[in-house]
């Protein structure tokens, strides 16, 4: 492929296997010329091009211009972290302000150049460990490095595309769902934190485990630990008084609750003790089970649990399948938790700040 800037240091072309279907409802890569990876790093920011293996580093201050010299049908993939997080007083290191970022971003759409943000929580974990497991002679040992992060960034999305991609905010004004989400982690951490210091035994936070332990009668679940988890991100004691928090006077539904307070998406940043309790210590056993169940027996290497990055086709299908049913666990026993709170004459709690700016961010 004819290098988009000849004027750049050639670098040694990678010579990769035909490239499969891999359309997802945030991009489809067979769309696009070229898909480029960008990572920041040392004042510089490096890229690389998954379909001609050319790569390299600019300054900071020459980002802006480059994409904006970049052809149309081109798809760029930087983590959100970079290139979805302006400049403020609190913030210096980002390079950007929201304005530049507003700017660069309606331009690349009159270009008809695409920008995808990634979730950075996975750069490593997944999509460097998935190239270096696939392509070893590109990343070896799933190195990090700013060069090999661009390069992970590049390759995974052209050839692999299963963690899901944003695209830039068209506002940097604070999203109240998201403000919901994060006073519940806040509320839910503390109660969490302070009873898995005495078992869950009710010491600090009562009428949690009272409704807990209720629930966990009525039906199956994997632990009290479990429930308490979920009941933790739903009800709250307020001057010695069980209440159910609210967001504008209602419960969150299903959808609010799963995506902006648990936050089971791969935009988990700063989930808290909830989503750590549920899919780090509880999804993993649970996936090993019915993994097992079904004939897969390979989820785990010796004592440690591989890497989803490395899973073949049937571990990949046993995740699918057991996630699926996990989710469901987790919204009936939701529905558990409100309706025995209820049942015990539980009040309301209202925590959505009623001044709220309208927003589209995540």
């Amino acid at each position: 492929m004819k290098s988009l800037f000849p004027e750049l240091d050639e670098a040694d072309v990678a010579t990769l296997p035909p490239r499969e279907s891999i359309a997802r409802s945030w991009c489809d890569p067979s769309q696009y010329t070229e898909v480029i990876g960008l990572d920041f790093g040392c004042n510089s920011v490096h890229f690389y091009m998954a379909r001609c293996g050319k790569h390299g580093h600019m300054p900071f201050k020459g980002l802006l211009a480059w994409l904006l010299r970049l052809p149309s049908d081109v798809l760029v993939v930087c983590e959100s972290a970079h290139l979805g997080v302006p400049q403020t007083e609190l913030s210096l290191a980002q390079p950007f302000t929201a304005e530049q970022l507003l700017h660069l971003c309606d331009q690349l759409r009159r270009r008809g150049v695409t920008l995808k943000l990634a979730p950075h929580a996975h750069t490593g974990k997944r999509m460097r460990l998935w190239v270096s497991h696939n392509f070893p002679d590109l990343i070896r040992n799933a190195e990090k490095s700013d060069a090999s992060d661009a390069l992970a960034l590049a390759v995974y999305v052209d050839r692999c595309n299963e963690i899901s991609l944003a695209n830039p905010y068209k506002s940097f004004s604070r999203s109240v769902r998201r403000q919901y989400g994060r006073e519940v982690t806040k509320r839910s951490n503390a109660v969490l934190n302070a009873e898995r210091t005495d078992d869950y035994k009710g010491t600090f936070y009562p009428l949690i485990i009272k409704v807990s332990r209720k629930v966990r009668k009525k039906e199956w679940f994997p632990s009290l630990k479990f429930v308490v988890t979920i009941a933790s991100t739903l009800l709250a004691e307020h001057n010695g008084r069980l209440v159910v928090l609210t967001h504008r006077g209602q419960r969150p539904g299903r959808w609010f609750w799963m995506r902006d307070v648990l936050r089971m998406s791969p935009w988990h940043h700063r989930g808290g003790t909830a989503r750590s309790n549920l899919m780090w210590h509880t999804f993993r056993p649970y996936l090993k089970k019915r993994a097992e169940q079904s004939g897969v027996y390979a989820i785990k290497d010796g004592n440690a649990y591989k890497p989803f990055a490395v899973y073949d086709s049937r571990q990949k299908a046993a995740r699918t399948l057991a996630i699926r049913d996990f989710r469901q666990l987790l919204l009936r026993c939701r529905d558990l938790c409100i309706e025995q709170a209820q049942s015990m004459g539980a009040g309301q709690l209202e925590i959505t700040p009623f001044a709220e700016e309208i927003a589209d961010g995540r």
